[in-house]
C-alpha cells in the first residue's frame, strides 16, 4: 500500500468505517465480509486490512468511533441542571439524536437489535459499549444524589439499584423502538416512559 499523508490515511480509514457500518447492517456481522466493506468504500480488500486485523477489531473501532464522536458533539448540549426534568431533557436528547441522525440511527439498530455477539467481538467492544453506559449511568446518579439532598425523593430509595433501572428503562425503550416493537415517536416514548418512572420517585412532601 502505497504511503499517504496522515489526513488521508485518517479519511480512508473513516471510509471503511462507514462502509463497514453499512456492510453489518445489511448482512450481518458474520455474513459481511472484508472484500465487499473494501468494494463498498471503493478501496482494496488489502487496505482494509491494512488498518484492522479481522472483523472483531473492525466493529470495536466503529462502536468507538460513533459512541465517543456522539458524545463530544452532545456534551455542549447537555444541561447542567440537577432536576429530574433536566435528567428527563438529558435522555430526550439522546432519543432525538437517535430519531433525527439516521447514520447514528443505524449504528444503534446494528449494535443493539443485528449483532451477534462472539466472545471474540465481546472481548473487543465491551470496553466502548460500556463508556456509553457509564456516562448515563454518572448522570443519573448525579442527579438523583442532588434530589435525594433536598428532599425530593422518597425516603429509603435504593439509589445504585434505582440509578441502574432507570438506564435499563431507557435502553429498553430504544431497543423496543428501533425494533419497531413500540408504536410512536421515540422520543415521545423515552419521555413518556422516563417520566412515569420519575413521578415515581417523587416525594409526596414535594
Amino acid at each position: 500500500m502505497a504511503r499517504k499523508s496522515k489526513e488521508d490515511a485518517e479519511k480512508t480509514r473513516q471510509a471503511v468505517i462507514e462502509s463497514a457500518l453499512d456492510v453489518f447492517s445489511e448482512k450481518g456481522y458474520a455474513r459481511a465480509t472484508f472484500d465487499e466493506i473494501a468494494q463498498r468504500a471503493g478501496f482494496t480488500k488489502g487496505a482494509v486490512y491494512w488498518y484492522f486485523r479481522n472483523k472483531a477489531d473492525l466493529v470495536a473501532a466503529l462502536i468507538s468511533e460513533y459512541v465517543e464522536k456522539k458524545h463530544s458533539e452532545l456534551m455542549p448540549k447537555f444541561s447542567k441542571g440537577d432536576t429530574l426534568e433536566d435528567l428527563l431533557n438529558y435522555f430526550t436528547l439522546w432519543a432525538e439524536v437517535l430519531r433525527d441522525d439516521v447514520r447514528y440511527s443505524k449504528f444503534n439498530r446494528f449494535v443493539i437489535c443485528q449483532m451477534e455477539w462472539s466472545e471474540a467481538v465481546v472481548a473487543k467492544v465491551n470496553k466502548a459499549l460500556a463508556m456509553q453506559k457509564d456516562w448515563h449511568l454518572e448522570k443519573i446518579k448525579e442527579v438523583l444524589i442532588s434530589c435525594q439532598e433536598r428532599g425530593e425523593l422518597k425516603e429509603g430509595i435504593d439509589l445504585t439499584k434505582v440509578c441502574k433501572i432507570i438506564r435499563s428503562t431507557y435502553l429498553g425503550i430504544v431497543f423496543s423502538s428501533l425494533n419497531m416493537f413500540t408504536d410512536g415517536d421515540i422520543v415521545d416514548n423515552v419521555r413518556t416512559g422516563l417520566g412515569f418512572l420519575f413521578e415515581g420517585l417523587k416525594s409526596r412532601k414535594v
